[in-house]
């Protein structure tokens, strides 16, 4: 879930579709589900994720919600690691912690960050590092991080009340840590081919998640993760890996194109990703042979060799199709859509692959 919504949708009326949708996935068995924040997408409007999730815990019994992710520069890292610990409770372990250097540009300018010069990615790796050192040694008394961009000083015992020293339970000082042992799970998302990203988190021993480029692309996401696990010791597991892919079933494979030909991804794709891809020289990346001219690049053409579109048999192999293409992957991400009214035909999608593909895959 980035998730994508028309630019003119009332903030309380598309969240509420959000959770809904969450909590039929959580009802049909659907493992987990990421929420993506932004400042100024207009079409992924939701500044504050973790809001939605705090909703969602309730309304849900066995999905894990996860950020998909949390964007170091919009916090300060020592508040937001004890914002996510106090998530991490609320769901029970059932959470997961996404972090992203970020991509839109606008959240750039308005935060004051030079993502050209790769302060944002330096950003990132700062804040998860002050994130790890609270969740681990918070209650270990005073130290201090001083670091590029933020100066951390974890205090003391300070002012405490009891009758003794060893009772003294009331006032102020160290007292959080996260639910699950030692933190929660972090991931980390990469877009472009050898992305940096990837490979930080493959550095980390993070979970990849690797988005929508063709798996030509993709396949070097793997080869860049794995090189920098092993050289930092860390298994390279591809059962964590994370791959976001556009899906849509529908009964016959005519249904599922008529109504994404006519639906908002594909609106969304040419008014805003392709013209978007296309000034920063990204269309390459969404090409399954070099010689594919950029005018090529259409709906009808996405449909066929990027996005899994179609009947359950035609989706199932696709999926099994791109298995193979990459050599493995653990879990695959559809991305969600807003319904525009059609909530009966989307949900039928998220039916169809669970009950129609996903037993039927031969990985």
């Amino acid at each position: 879930m980035q998730p994508v919504h028309p630019p003119d949708t009332p903030a309380l009326e598309g969240i509420a579709q959000d959770l809904d949708e969450v909590e039929f996935l959580d009802s049909i068995g659907v493992d987990e589900v990421w929420f993506g924040e932004h400042l100024t997408a207009k079409t992924e409007p939701w500044p504050a994720a973790d809001l939605i999730i705090a909703q969602a815990i309730p309304r849900t019994k066995n999905i894990k919600l996860c950020s998909g992710g949390y964007i170091p520069h919009f916090y300060h890292p020592a508040a937001l690691a004890f914002r996510i610990m106090q998530l991490d409770h609320m769901t029970q372990g059932r959470y997961m912690c996404g972090i992203a250097a970020g991509t839109v540009p606008g959240d750039f300018a308005l935060t004051n960050v030079d993502n050209l010069s790769g302060r944002h990615r330096e950003m990132q790796a700062e804040a998860i590092e002050i994130m790890k050192k609270i969740w681990t040694e918070h209650l270990d008394g005073e130290w201090e991080f001083e670091g590029k961009f933020w100066h951390v000083r974890n205090p003391g015992q300070g002012l405490l009340f009891g009758d003794t020293p060893s009772k003294c339970s009331f006032g102020f000082g160290p007292f959080w840590r996260p639910y699950q042992d030692p933190y929660p799970p972090i991931a980390v998302a990469g877009m472009s081919p050898h992305s940096s990203s990837i490979e930080f988190a493959g550095a980390g021993g993070y979970i990849p998640l690797s988005v929508f480029f063709n798996a030509r692309f993709l396949v070097g996401h793997w080869e860049t993760y794995s090189a920098a696990a092993e050289k930092n010791g860390h298994p390279a597991e591809r059962s964590i890996w994370r791959v976001n892919r556009e899906i849509f079933v529908a009964d016959t494979d005519a249904d599922a194109r008529k109504f994404v030909r006519n639906g908002l991804q594909a609106e969304i794709w040419r008014k805003h990703y392709l013209e978007f891809m296309s000034e920063i020289g990204w269309l390459n990346h969404l090409k399954h042979d070099d010689s594919v001219h950029d005018s090529d690049i259409t709906i009808e053409y996405l449909m066929d060799h990027l996005w899994i579109v179609g009947s359950p048999d035609t989706v199932r192999q696709r999926l099994d199709d791109l298995y193979g293409e990459l050599g493995g992957f653990g879990t695959v991400l559809p991305t969600k859509y807003s319904h525009m009214g059609k909530r009966e035909q989307m949900w039928r999608s998220h039916e169809l692959l669970m009950r129609e593909v996903v037993p039927k895959l031969d990985h």
